[in-house]
């Protein structure tokens, strides 16, 4: 309970000490469901990018291992939606083919030169690792080998990454309505 209260608290090494303790077993806990390299490390960055986000919503009434893998869950939930959707976007693209143009592909190459546009504004370093991560699929260890960086700047720099791209879109949503 004392180093919940400390994350709660806002104390950076009690933060790096529950990464270090749990990151591993949150990993090995995801990847023993999804056999999924890239989803095991998603998920992780994930859980500990919303602790650190919603530190000052934990509960001193639950333990902080029973917190962060109810995250985890509720995470890794989120992306096997989200990679459920992504299969069912990329089967109707095959199915509807280049010559069979509507009013959908031109809203979807919309959205998609909006992304474009949002990753080409992001910082060279953070946009190359995302990159990497994204349309090479390599894993966090493999990037920060090739650029010659810490896993955990990777880890930072996706996050960052991920959560530009999260407000960017839902910017381009809410004027879309307007």
């Amino acid at each position: 309970m004392n180093e919940l209260l400390s994350i709660k608290n806002g104390s950076v090494k009690s933060f790096e000490e529950a990464y270090h303790l749990w990151s591993e077993k949150i990993y090995t806990f995801i990847f023993r469901q999804c056999g999924s390299e890239e989803i095991a490390d998603e998920v992780v960055q994930q859980v500990f990018v919303r602790l650190w986000e919603k530190r000052m919503n934990l509960s001193l009434d639950y333990p902080l291992n029973v917190q962060l893998f109810r995250m985890s869950r509720t995470i890794f939930i989120d992306e096997l939606r989200n990679a459920a959707r992504r299969r069912r976007y990329l089967d109707n693209l095959q199915q509807n083919k280049i010559g069979d143009f509507t009013e959908d592909h031109f809203e979807d190459k919309e959205v998609l030169q909006l992304v474009n546009k949002a990753i080409e504004s992001m910082p060279p370093v953070r946009k190359q690792v995302f990159l990497m991560s994204r349309t090479e699929y390599l894993s966090h260890q493999q990037i920060a080998e090739r650029l010659g960086i810490s896993s955990k700047t990777v880890e930072n720099h996706i996050g960052l990454a991920l959560k530009y791209l999260r407000r960017f879109t839902l910017l381009m949503t809410l004027l879309a309505l307007l």
